[in-house]
């Protein structure tokens, strides 16, 4: 009769042990990289809700009649209502409960997921404002944008 083949218990333990390194090891680079691109798919979710947003919203800025330029906060239960054109036309930016910025002219329609805050502010005595857009996404910053305001002549 010859020897016994097979592994030894030793073996087997050391095989199982360089196995589990091995796997935390790359169980830990998938966890990394996984974080990474859920971090960068936020950002590019809040970078297309702001740029979707300041495209209407500085479009309407712009038009706004001095008289009723906007100032303040748009949040959830906060509108912000202004006029513009001639015939004048009521404008009315709102965040509902699902983070969506909402603009109501005639008919609502929602222009941008994943808002928090759009704050309006004007200089005194000037045709000059400061948007600032907050998207929703955990770890955005607010992107300030200035509007000027110029229908029928700003001092």
């Amino acid at each position: 009769m010859g020897g016994q083949r097979g592994f030894t218990l030793v073996e087997v333990m050391v095989s199982i042990a360089i196995f589990t390194i091995v796997s935390l090891a790359m169980a830990g680079t998938f966890l990394v990289g996984y974080r990474a691109i859920s971090n960068e798919a936020r950002v590019i979710a809040a970078d297309a809700a702001v740029s979707e947003a300041s495209l209407w919203l500085t479009r309407d800025l712009n038009s706004a009649n001095t008289t009723s330029r906007p100032t303040g906060t748009v949040s959830a239960g906060n509108p912000i209502t202004f006029t513009y054109g001639s015939p004048p036309v009521n404008v009315t930016y709102s965040i509902d409960g699902s983070n969506n910025l909402v603009r109501t002219a005639g008919s609502a329609q929602v222009i941008a997921r994943g808002m928090r805050t759009v704050a309006i502010s004007w200089a005194p005595v000037s045709c000059y404002g400061t948007l600032s857009i907050l998207p929703s996404a955990t770890g955005a910053a607010a992107v300030l944008l200035n509007v000027s305001n110029r229908p029928g002549g700003c001092v």
